[in-house]
């Protein structure tokens, strides 16, 4: 693949992943409550996708990943994700870990809140009160 595709395809995965926040974001605020199955699915699915994304920025920054590793990143995700980024980019990997994790974040929340809101309503939001 030529680096314009690849980098093409990188930006595909990011947003499927964001996708992914935001479908648990709404399941999490119709239902106040996931399975294990269904959080193991999900975990499945951003594991998949992030250590695609790995393999690829590695790859478009030349330095890619080890075939051996593979396993490893998919394994770890969570640590082995931001920890691959900053070896690709460097110290500007790290600003693009925090910028990702916080839209991470945002999106999680945006969308559990609308949903929320959407399905019960206000009282959703002064029950405690």
């Amino acid at each position: 693949m030529q680096i314009q595709e690849q980098k093409r395809y990188r930006l595909f995965l990011i947003v499927l992943v964001y996708i992914v926040v935001a479908s648990i974001g709404i399941r999490v605020g119709v239902f106040q409550y996931i399975s294990r199955e269904r959080g193991f699915f999900n975990s499945f699915i951003l594991a998949l996708f992030l250590t695609q994304i790995c393999i690829l920025d590695g790859r478009i920054m030349g330095k890619p990943l080890s075939i051996f590793s593979y396993w490893l990143v998919f394994i770890l995700f969570g640590i082995a994700v931001p920890v691959c980024i900053v070896r690709a980019h460097g110290l500007r990997g790290v600003g693009i870990v925090i910028a990702h994790f916080l839209g991470f974040i945002l999106v999680y929340v945006i969308s559990f809140l609308i949903t929320s809101l959407l399905v019960y309503g206000s009282s959703f939001l002064f029950e405690d009160l």
